[in-house]
């Protein structure tokens, strides 16, 4: 951590010893006498040093920063505009002279930062060699006081408390251009709002003036630029210029107490009502109904069921819709009776395109469940769940050709590895029917001698349960039981069962009886193995033949060839080793940007008619989120389908919803479906605290930032940092600021605040605005009305304007770093406290 100091100047190397332009020089000799030492000084001659009138400005690099911002189009009025140097000396490098009657003494800056509107003063006009400006001298600051408005600021350790250890270190600082070292200069102008302005260097002597204009004679560099005698205007060299506007009148503390708190439900948000006395265009209404409807956000602490004003009318509407939604599943069981008349087969044709039933691609569920808390049947039979599942599906058929250009550009691998499975799963299935043909009724013997080039590779397992895995050739060269080239080709042709050799020996037994077995069959029957092929049974041919599966040997060729780890998954579902990769793709943005953007009313009904500079809080709505999140990645899930996008419709493209780092939802595919609608989000049933803003604090000031803070003993603590909130923009004067993981329970156990942060990008200076307090505290209280600027609109340094009550940190015009220190503009912090905000 570091502290900020300030300083009034500060001067390194020879030039902290100098007088004006002068700098003395001496001599000192040291000699030792008769045992003593002397150490006379010698004076030298003085040296002359380089002036304000010998340059003609600094290396623009040297500017770090300029407050207000170049280009800014609504700055704050009651800040001072100011520039940062990043050489803390430069100000008082050239300085030609002392100020008068300070102590200690001070250099008076050769530099000078004016401010003017743009109606006062054309933009510099180019000129050789630098720039020239032609500005009003009664808009001009006065010199002679210019050392208060130029400064040195220090970031310095927190270790360091002394100030001449902490001047050291930014006189080191200084030297080596540490970037914790800055030097400032400030513009005592007061801004008025809603105008243009002029911010430029200037040199503040009259030789600096007269050199940079190329003048015929050069004034002294102790007399001053302006004013110039028996003028109203005087052109002025620019070192270096930027422009700015301000806003309409309002400080952002001004702005920010402006901002009412109004509960949500006393604000009409929250909650809109829907007509559902007829909920079938085609029947005749039962009566008038209506259903309060919730959106994406709801008053903290609402959660009721839904509940119609005619609850047997919500019956009668459940009942049928759970008639339509099972309809697909009865078309598709046994046929019915033939249905008779005309309405009859109207009620067919109405079940055969029925509504939507949305969660039954992932879960597998053709049929709404009965259970009561399963979040499909909530999700489905409710009115208001409904509607939310229909906005996700709306967008996806608003948006379908930029998200499937979308999924597309994620799926070029997936496609690619897709149609080398497909080749191979084609290759597989015409390979496996010859294999049958040719090797399905071959005999063992056969079978054996046909694999006898391959033997030394074909591995078998069943021949010797209780054995290690071997070869085929080392089970055969092995076995004394089978005689040596059993398995050959010239022995098989010798012994094959219509030979001549099987002839001989069948001439001698009964003509009516059976060839004799093979030779290699009756061996290996001899040591023990199963050599038939009975349905069911452990047999040797049924091994082999599957050592010589092609799909086998397809998926290991495939698996070199599209590299991945679904492979292991696939090993222990022999079904379809080579089917097609299902994926989905995968979109990070957030829906409730779409939502919000689209149908406000929707997301959060009554949002409209909240009217200007009012704070509400609110809280998210699970049941509402994980319904349009089940209807957009159940539609989106459709189109892909249609598009013959590689997936199975289970998976989960959109589980995000509102903005932040993490995924709102995990795989719906993997919702228990006994789980009530909500509690799969990432929060669970419990929605997040959000803080709804709109006003033209927002709109002024852009990067108003809100944090969460803890709470000691009902008051915020003496320093914070606070949760950040997530900032969520739904115009240019309304902000939702979202806090993930905190609940309504927790903000009232734990006691949080809301905390409004002015946006500062860097330190600035100024007065507040508003009337001036009867008595101030600190300088913090010390406004513009209290200045009383002068007829050239700057801050006098004269009268002194009334002493804080309880500040001795600075004496007004005691010095430029007590002035900084009194202009110093302290970020803005409006809080709120949670438990006020949720009532009791």
């Amino acid at each position: 951590m570091s502290t900020r100091w300030f300083f009034s100047w500060a001067r390194i190397g020879a030039g902290a010893s100098a007088t004006g332009q002068t700098l003395p020089t001496s001599v000192r000799f040291g000699r030792d006498i008769e045992g003593r030492h002397e150490g006379p000084t010698v004076p030298g001659p003085e040296l002359a040093l380089v002036g304000p009138g010998d340059v003609l400005g600094f290396d623009h690099g040297t500017v770090l920063r300029e407050e207000p911002r170049p280009g800014t189009p609504d700055a704050p009025e009651n800040v001072l505009a100011g520039v940062e140097l990043a050489h803390a000396d430069l100000p008082w490098l050239l300085s030609p002279a002392m100020v008068p009657g300070l102590v200690p003494p001070t250099p008076q800056p050769w530099l000078a930062l004016i401010v003017l509107a743009d109606d006062e003063a054309a933009p510099p006009r180019p000129a050789h060699p630098l720039p020239v400006l032609t500005a009003p001298v009664t808009a001009l600051p006065r010199l002679t006081e210019r050392w208060a408005w130029a400064h040195v600021e220090a970031r310095l350790p927190d270790t360091v408390t002394e100030t001449e250890s902490a001047r050291r270190l930014v006189e080191q600082g200084a030297r080596d251009h540490s970037p914790s070292v800055v030097a400032r200069l400030l513009c005592p102008r007061r801004l008025a709002p809603d105008r243009g302005w002029i911010a430029a260097v200037v040199p503040a002597t009259a030789a600096g003036r007269d050199v940079g204009l190329r003048a015929a004679s050069v004034g002294a560099a102790t007399d001053d630029a302006w004013p110039l005698a028996g003028t109203g205007t005087v052109d002025l060299p620019v070192y270096h210029w930027w422009t700015f506007r301000t806003g309409d009148a309002g400080t952002f503390e001004k702005l920010a107490r402006r901002l009412v708190f109004r509960p949500a439900a006393e604000a009409g948000l929250g909650s809109r009502i829907l007509d559902v006395g007829r909920p079938w265009p085609a029947e005749p209404s039962p009566g008038p109904a209506t259903v309060a409807m919730d959106g994406a956000l709801r008053p903290p602490g609402t959660t009721v069921p839904e509940t119609w004003t005619d609850p047997a009318a919500q019956e009668r509407f459940r009942t049928l819709l759970a008639e339509r939604l099972n309809a697909a599943v009865r078309l598709r069981g046994p046929a019915p009776e033939p249905a008779v008349g005309p309405e009859a087969a109207e009620d067919r044709r109405a079940a055969a395109v029925g509504p939507p039933l949305y969660g039954s691609h992932h879960t597998g569920e053709q049929t709404v469940p009965t259970a009561p808390d399963s979040w499909m049947s909530a999700l489905n039979l409710e009115v208001r769940r409904r509607v939310a599942a229909a906005l996700g599906t709306r967008y996806v058929q608003l948006e379908q050709e930029f998200l499937m250009a979308r999924a597309w550009e994620q799926a070029g691998e997936i496609r690619r590895a897709n149609r080398l499975l497909a080749t191979g799963e084609l290759a597989a299935a015409a390979a496996e029917r010859a294999k049958e043909k040719h090797l399905g009724p071959l005999g063992l013997a056969d079978l054996v001698t046909l694999l006898a080039p391959v033997s030394a590779r074909l591995t078998v397992s069943a021949l010797q349960p209780d054995a290690d895995a071997t070869t085929l050739a080392t089970m055969l060269a092995s076995a004394e039981e089978v005689p040596t080239g059993a398995a050959s080709t010239s022995f098989s042709r010798l012994t094959r069962a219509n030979g001549a050799l099987s002839r001989r020996a069948h001439r001698g037994t009964d003509g009516g009886s059976a060839p004799a077995e093979p030779v290699l069959v009756r061996s290996l029957r001899t040591m023990g193995m199963t050599v038939d092929e009975t349905p069911g049974s452990p047999g040797l041919p049924t091994e082999l033949r599957d050592r010589l599966s092609p799909t086998h040997q397809q998926v290991l060729r495939m698996a070199d060839r599209v590299p991945g780890d679904f492979w292991a998954r696939r090993t222990e579902d022999p079904s379809r080793p080579l089917r097609p990769i299902m994926t989905h793709p995968r979109f990070t943005v957030p829906i409730a940007m779409e939502l919000f953007s689209r149908w406000p009313e929707w997301a959060l009904p009554g949002i409209e008619s909240l009217p200007p500079d009012s704070v509400t809080l609110v809280e998210t709505n699970p049941e509402f989120v994980a319904a349009l999140l089940v209807g957009l990645n159940h539609e989106f899930n459709r189109e892909l389908l249609w598009r013959e996008f590689p997936t199975d419709q289970r998976g989960t493209p959109f589980a995000r919803f509102w903005p932040g780092d993490d995924a709102d939802v995990e795989e719906i595919a993997l919702w228990p479906p006994d789980a009530p609608l909500g509690s799969r989000l990432r929060t669970g049933r419990a929605g997040d605290l959000a803080l709804l803003v709109r006003g033209a604090l927002l709109r002024r000031f852009p990067g108003t930032s809100l944090v969460a803070v803890r709470g000691v003993g009902g008051r915020l603590p003496p320093a914070f940092d606070g949760v950040a909130a997530t900032p969520m923009a739904l115009d240019e004067s309304t902000v939702l600021y979202l806090f993930a993981g905190l609940s309504e329970e927790r903000a009232r156990i734990e006691d949080w605040f809301f905390v409004f942060r002015e946006p500062m990008q860097g330190t600035q200076f100024g007065f507040d605005t508003g009337p001036q307090p009867d008595s101030m505290d600190t300088w913090a209280d010390l406004t513009w009305e209290g200045l009383e600027v002068d007829v050239l609109g700057c801050v006098p340094l004269a009268p002194p304007p009334p002493v804080p009550s309880a500040d001795g940190s600075a004496a007004w015009a005691g010095d430029a770093a007590d002035m900084a220190r009194i202009a110093f503009q302290q970020p803005f912090q409006l809080a709120f406290r949670v438990a006020r905000l949720l009532g009791g």
